[in-house]
């Protein structure tokens, strides 16, 4: 994916296990911080809505 504007910074991470919940200790940086379903990320308000593919691509790609 090709993206236009070089101040975007874009992480996703597979985590395939896991002991607790996420938490959030950079407040500054992110707006939240929690566990999603694949199914859920179409739903979700993201920075660049075209890396959602991309992202159900790899984690189909890691099952």
């Amino acid at each position: 994916m090709e993206v236009s504007d070089p101040t975007l910074d874009v992480h996703a991470f597979l985590v395939t296990r896991w002991d607790g919940e996420p938490v959030n200790v950079a407040p500054e940086e992110h707006d939240d911080l929690r566990w999603f379903e694949p199914r859920d990320l179409p739903a979700l308000e993201m920075a660049h809505p075209s890396s959602v593919p991309n992202i159900l691509s790899a984690i189909r790609g890691a099952d």
